[in-house]
């Protein structure tokens, strides 16, 4: 079954439903602003479902939508990568090849414990989505989710999954003249793994800083849109 899967946008039979790309968070955000919001009656969930695309989540829960800020750093950040999401309608098919979901089903705004994501409940989250969604690319928005990754209880399971590591752990920062934030490499048989930075909660990153990782971002993108024959 598909229907028990903790995503953020809606499923593509023959897009994201398998052999997608996964955007992948530590958990479901839930700001103060949006605690502001719920309390004041100004959050609504939609009480049906429309299909939407990470692109375009308004088509489903409305305007509020265009205000995320972990959406709205993603999409830039795909933009500045020479991949530009369609947010008309459902976009194209790379736009609905895409999946986003956390590697914990919780909410929560921010992370108190480090060791939390790998109790065994949000282990076998993160690796039941791997299983049954088993995607070609995955982004951490992160930098913890590869070491959580990595760890002696979850990589022989992804490993068992995804195939055998072909490429090992690399670790890229760019000259700059502010923060310099890691972005982590790790390549398996059937999957690519890309680690960022949080986008909406990594103090000092900029747009500057994540548009100097284009070469390899623009690499990865493109093969997996070659692979999947996506324009």
């Amino acid at each position: 079954m598909m229907s028990d899967l903790n995503l953020g946008n809606s499923l593509f039979q023959g897009y994201n439903d398998q052999n997608g790309l996964m955007i992948c968070g530590y958990e479901w955000g839930w700001s103060k602003a949006d605690e502001a919001a719920y309390e004041a009656g100004e959050l609504h969930q939609p009480e049906t479902e429309t299909e939407h695309t990470f692109a375009n989540r308004a088509r489903h829960y409305g305007e509020q939508a265009k205000k995320w800020r972990y959406d709205n750093a993603v999409k830039k950040w795909f933009e500045l990568w020479g991949h530009p999401l369609d947010e008309n309608d459902l976009g194209g098919a790379f736009e609905k090849s895409i999946v986003l979901t956390n590697w914990a089903a919780t909410q929560g705004n921010q992370i108190d414990n480090k060791n939390k994501f790998i109790q065994p409940e949000h282990i076998e989250n993160f690796l039941y989505h791997i299983e049954k969604l088993r995607p070609k690319v995955i982004l951490f928005m992160g930098s913890r989710l590869m070491d959580y990754l990595n760890h002696r209880d979850v990589l022989p399971r992804f490993k068992q999954i995804v195939g055998e590591q072909t490429a090992p752990l690399k670790v890229e920062q760019k000259a700059s003249d502010g923060t310099r934030f890691k972005v982590r490499f790790q390549s398996f048989e059937h999957c690519e793994v890309v680690c960022l930075p949080h986008p909406s909660a990594s103090r000092g990153l900029s747009d500057k800083y994540i548009a100097l990782f284009e070469p390899e971002m623009n690499r990865i993108l493109s093969d997996f849109k070659t692979e999947r024959g996506f324009r």
